[in-house]
């Protein structure tokens, strides 16, 4: 029973995310308003770890699963994405060097943070 309120908590906020999205246009998706709006609620404390902590880690252990859909939808798109392979090569090189730069310099920044809280 524990895990079903949990998961009602999750898709109501999701759900919440993706009224948001309808009703005022805003051009962000549904399901990634609804993430922010957990990330909030979780630094903010009003929605505590331990109340989702059972549902969240079912659902990181089937991780792997929700990626299914989208390789499906790959395949069914394959000749396109063989047309545009290098575009599609070139953007995942450089969405990959942002990446590793952004991490970079947020390690760094939280690095010198954590330094000047703990002298």
């Amino acid at each position: 029973m524990r895990i079903l309120l949990q998961l009602a908590l999750i898709l109501g906020i999701c759900y919440t995310g993706e009224l948001i999205h309808d009703f005022t246009g805003i051009p962000v998706p549904g399901n990634i308003l609804g993430m922010l709006i957990l990330l909030l609620l979780l630094c903010l404390k009003i929605v505590k770890l331990e109340q989702i902590r059972e549902i969240s880690d079912f659902f990181l252990k089937r991780l792997a699963f929700f990626f299914l859909p989208p390789a499906i939808g790959l395949m069914l798109v394959g000749d396109d994405v063989k047309k545009q392979w290098p575009l599609l090569l070139f953007l995942c090189i450089l969405i990959t060097i942002a990446t590793m730069v952004a991490t970079g310099w947020t390690v760094q920044l939280l690095n010198k943070k954590n330094k000047n809280k703990n002298p």
